[in-house]
């Protein structure tokens, strides 16, 4: 049994206190003083966070979780974990239909040897995609939703498959989001839709934008687009990259205040270079130069994703939101468990996983907890 004591807690209001967790569970908790037991951390005051849960994440620490190798797909988990990412979902970008297949049997075959005990599913970022707005995902492997397809993706998962990314208005979207969405979840996202197959791909059952601004039509006083029906649509949740490149302060006040507290979710868009600082880099089929901390495909104006942790995304929002730690915990932790039905995490409260993150007063990453279990960062 492990006690952090004298820590700030952030419960659903802030319990400055004590925390006991035993087989991998948070077993009692309250304020004040802990009970003797024979193993006390001292938090000192810190703040105690639910461990962080990344529903759209492509690698980090100098991996890429889609390059096919189960090696860097623990690479890539681990550098996530020591950051206080505890639950992970692995995004597969787009390319030849062979590779991404590839890499989704990876991962799987990484999550079996449990060397990347944080990942908890897969998410294929395509290849159903507009190819007006694809970004950073590669023209040529861009295809019209197949049942085929679909169903070789999901088989290559191994039962991971958490969630798919798709344009609405290429021909047979709808159709797939309607025959498939009890399966995983359908996210709106690289799309150029005007909104109203936004709109049919949400009845059709989606229940995500992906990386709400980006990748998709501006928001127009005649036009809604895919960020107005999303933000106005009760039953979506939409991701959220704050970087402080893909949106701007202004931008995510809107969509914090417009979608709530309980249907904005933070996610990295992490590539692999992430935590490595500026340079030139490779990695699976895509070609990156990172500077000033902003990633973009090598002599290209176009974003490669995000080079931040979740733990960066939370002292932004705590910064330009200007939320308490307690307040920003769900934009990183709470909603996204609860969207994807991990009801067993994301909230700190007796009989929920011990997945803890230990955050000193400016918000740095201090210890990690994985099923109430030190990480050694």
């Amino acid at each position: 049994m492990i006690t952090v004591a004298n820590a700030r807690i952030c419960t659903l209001t802030l319990l400055e206190g004590w925390l006991q967790m035993n087989d991998g569970h948070i077993t009692a908790l309250g304020p004040g003083e802990p009970p003797n037991t024979e193993e006390i951390v001292d938090a000192a005051g810190q703040w105690l966070l639910p461990g962080f849960v990344d529903t759209h994440c492509h690698g980090g620490g100098g991996a890429a979780l889609y390059s096919g190798n189960p090696g860097d797909v623990i690479q890539a988990a681990r550098s996530h974990l020591a950051h206080g990412t505890t639950t992970l979902i692995a995004s597969v970008a787009t390319m030849r239909l062979d590779r991404m297949l590839a890499a989704a049997t990876a991962i799987a075959r990484a999550v079996a040897t449990n060397q990347a005990p944080n990942i908890r599913g897969i998410h294929f970022e395509g290849p159903f995609l507009s190819p007006k707005r694809r970004g950073a995902q590669t023209k040529s492997a861009l295809l019209t939703p197949d049942e085929r397809v679909f169903a070789d993706l999901i088989d290559a998962a191994g039962g991971l498959a958490v969630s798919m990314t798709i344009a609405p208005e290429l021909p047979g979207a709808i159709d797939l989001i309607h025959r498939h969405h009890e399966q995983l979840t359908f996210a709106v996202g690289h799309t150029d839709d005007d909104g109203s197959h936004t709109r049919e791909a949400f009845d059709a059952g989606a229940r995500t934008a992906t990386h709400l601004f980006n990748a998709m039509p501006t928001m127009t006083h005649r036009h809604p687009g895919p960020v107005g029906v999303a933000l106005l649509d009760d039953r979506v949740a939409c991701e959220l990259i704050a970087d402080g490149t893909h949106l701007s302060p202004e931008a995510l006040t809107v969509a914090t205040r417009t979608a709530g507290p309980h249907r904005s979710i933070l996610v990295t868009d992490a590539m692999a270079a992430t935590g490595l600082g500026d340079g030139d880099y490779s990695y699976a089929d895509r070609h990156v130069t990172v500077h000033h901390g902003i990633a973009k495909l090598r002599d290209t104006d176009t974003l490669a994703g995000s080079v931040h942790f979740l733990s960066d995304a939370l002292a932004n929002v705590v910064r330009l939101l200007h939320l308490t730690p307690p307040q920003a915990a769900p934009l990183v932790s709470t909603n996204a468990a609860r969207h994807y039905g991990r009801h067993d995490r994301g909230t700190i409260a007796v009989g929920q996983t011990a997945d803890l993150v230990l955050l000193s007063e400016d918000l740095t990453v201090r210890s990690v907890y994985l099923a109430g279990k030190p990480i050694d960062r």
